[in-house]
């Protein structure tokens, strides 16, 4: 063996610890940049979330504003509908309750230039206009407004709407409402001037989101949206339909809504403006698009790690360096501390070990030294006692063969007396029967129970014997498994009671057993048809994997408590308190699949969450080829 070289791996200790060194300092400085890494980046994006809420808090609070100016010109415009308005409730009356009879014409010319005239029925469409563009206009395809004009026809005052634009030209124009006395209609009346225009595009929401817009380098375009869902300042805006959606849904719950687009580094949130606290409709809600970016702080991020890692390029070449210093200083009296062992360990134990090196180093010398001359006198002990080992051996192997060929004849004489007592006690519980057979046929009916419950009880007594006999089988024969198909057994047990049915659309499959596969199923079978009742049903059904099968067995019996679960497939374990028995149906249901054919079984509840709907036992075993 070469100096400085350990056992294993042929690599030297002084590169083994200058490799550790750098290891570290690789490992502190990654913790390091990792640390400030994320932390830098926890601060930009709150430093970018808290100016995204300024925001759309400084929009929402500038839309408030803007609206309060226009709200105080709106309703300045009042004085001006309310005279005509009287003249269309006199002339509606005067037509008797009949609209086709107001000249509506000669009624909007005698109010002047800017009116428009609507007579709006209980379903919402414009029936009669003087603006023929809004002729049967149906306000029932929005939803939110329509009701608001229900609750108008309804009642029994003059309405003022906020200047809003035209349904067809998209000019500003103020209304006003008010029910007829029947509530059948709702006469409108419309006035729009060069005031209302000018006024209009002096006040203009956009404005004030180009202000917020400014004030945000992370945002990129504020739109607004109206309740019509069209955008607002924009003239050639053509809808789209997830984007009509998002609005629509924004406008009914008020609950921002946010996209992410990672292609393209942006994420785009819908912000309900609600202008409801100047006293406004909802439709006169408004809902902004604003559309983030966040590859700045990508392109910071960026920056910022191609500096960590400069800086820790240059922290790992000094660290090295200074690491390859004490690595040599450490590793010089250990390789001399190496030639002395190959020297010692190649027989000449007399070789004196050299001391030298720091504190530590030479005490690791001494106690070598101490080592060795402690081998010495240990080599000579060993030589002494090997000779009595020897003889004690060859005792030992004598004694455990003459234990072995004891247990042999017991284990012999076990079986035989066992075949005996089974082979006597079945054929005593076969007469018992033929007795109670007998018995039964010539009894009255009040001894008929008590007959029934010896039968069982012998019953009882051939399964337990049925048991034993399976597990002496499991425990004398050594597991040989071969290709079983589950076809014909499974169908074998489902043809012997009607209260079974078998779901397998795969007839061929088979799985890695033996004969005493079909023993593990009729122990689970008569598990579920002994608890279930009379009226219990039971389902087999078998799936297959890519390696395994799968085999389910549920019933709609009384169910498995979830502290009994744990533990069903223990010896000597019993389903109730009510049933007597040995328990050992499940235990070897347990020991076939899970000892002899390296499969699985587990319990579960046939209903998720409720134990008392019946239980399902899940088989799981090798597919065969």
């Amino acid at each position: 063996m070469v100096a400085g070289e350990t056992i294993t791996g042929r690599v030297p200790f002084s590169w083994l610890l200058f490799g550790s060194i750098v290891l570290i300092i690789l490992i502190v400085t990654a913790v390091v940049i990792n640390v400030n890494y994320h932390s830098s980046r926890d601060q930009l994006e709150n430093t970018m979330l808290l100016q995204q809420e300024k925001n759309e808090e400084g929009l929402i609070k500038s839309m408030i504003l803007v609206d309060q100016g226009l709200l105080l010109f709106d309703q300045s415009l009042d004085y001006k509908l309310r005279g005509p308005m009287d003249s269309f409730l006199s002339a509606y009356e005067e037509s008797g309750g009949d609209p086709g009879r107001i000249d509506l014409e000669g009624l909007k010319a005698s109010f002047g230039e800017g009116y428009e005239l609507y007579i709006i029925n209980d379903a919402g469409v414009i029936e009669y206009t003087t603006y023929s563009p809004d002729h049967l206009l149906d306000f029932s395809e929005y939803p939110q407004f329509y009701r608001r004009l229900t609750k108008i026809r309804e009642g029994n005052i003059f309405a003022s709407d906020r200047i809003v634009k035209d349904f067809s030209t998209g000019m500003f124009r103020k209304f006003v409402y008010h029910p007829t006395p029947d509530h059948r209609y709702i006469l409108e009346i419309g006035y729009m001037d060069d005031q209302i225009q000018e006024m209009r595009s002096a006040l203009r929401y956009t404005e004030a989101a180009d202000r917020v817009h400014r004030m945000n380098p992370f945002l990129t375009s504020i739109k607004l949206y109206d309740f019509m869902k069209e955008e607002i300042g924009n003239s050639s805006y053509i809808p789209k339909e997830w984007r009509s959606e998002i609005i629509g849904e924004v406008l009914e719950n008020g609950v921002p809504l946010e996209f992410r687009d990672p292609e393209l580094d942006t994420f785009t949130r819908f912000v309900l403006v609600d202008l409801s606290s100047n006293g406004n409709p909802a439709e006169m809600n408004l809902v902004a698009e604003m559309t983030y970016t966040t590859a700045p702080i990508k392109q910071n991020l960026h920056n910022l790690l191609m500096l960590h890692l400069l800086i820790a390029t240059i922290a790992i070449l000094i660290g090295g360096i200074l690491a390859y210093a004490v690595t040599e200083r450490i590793t010089r009296p250990i390789h001399r501390l190496v030639d002395d062992t190959q020297v010692i360990s190649g027989g000449n134990l007399d070789h004196p070990i050299g001391i030298a090196g720091p504190p530590e180093i030479r005490s690791l010398f001494l106690s070598i030294q101490q080592m060795v001359d402690r081998l010495k006198e240990m080599m000579a002990a060993l030589q002494a006692s090997e000779e009595e080992l020897k003889v004690q051996n060859e005792e030992l192997e004598a004694r455990v063969l003459e234990r072995t060929a004891d247990l042999t004849e017991a284990h012999a004489k076990v079986g035989f007396y066992l075949d005996l007592i089974t082979h006597d006690i079945n054929n005593t519980n076969h007469t018992s029967l033929l007795y109670l057979e007998l018995l039964e046929s010539e009894a009255d009916e009040t001894l008929k129970p008590y007959i029934e419950g010896l039968k069982n009880s012998l019953k009882k007594s051939d399964e337990i014997i049925e048991n034993v006999a399976t597990l002496r089988e499991i425990q004398d024969a050594e597991a040989s498994l071969v290709p079983v198909r589950l076809a014909p057994l499974l169908r074998k047990e489902a043809d012997a009671d009607d209260r079974i049915t078998l779901l397998m659309e795969d007839e061929e499959v088979a799985v890695c057993a033996d004969s005493l596969l079909s023993q593990a199923i009729s122990n689970i079978l008569a598990n579920s048809l002994k608890f279930g009742g009379d009226d219990v049903s039971i389902t087999i059904s078998v799936t297959t994997t890519e390696d395994d099968v799968l085999i389910r067995i549920d019933d709609t019996g009384p169910g498995i408590p979830d502290d009994q679960k744990p533990k069903i497939f223990a010896k000597y374990t019993r389903g109730t308190e009510r049933v007597r028995g040995k328990g050992l149906g499940l235990f070897i249901v347990h020991t076939l699949i899970v000892e002899r054919y390296g499969g699985s079984v587990t319990v579960e509840d046939r209903v998720p969450g409720d134990p008392t709907q019946g239980v399902s036992f899940v088989i799981r075993l090798k597919k065969a080829e």
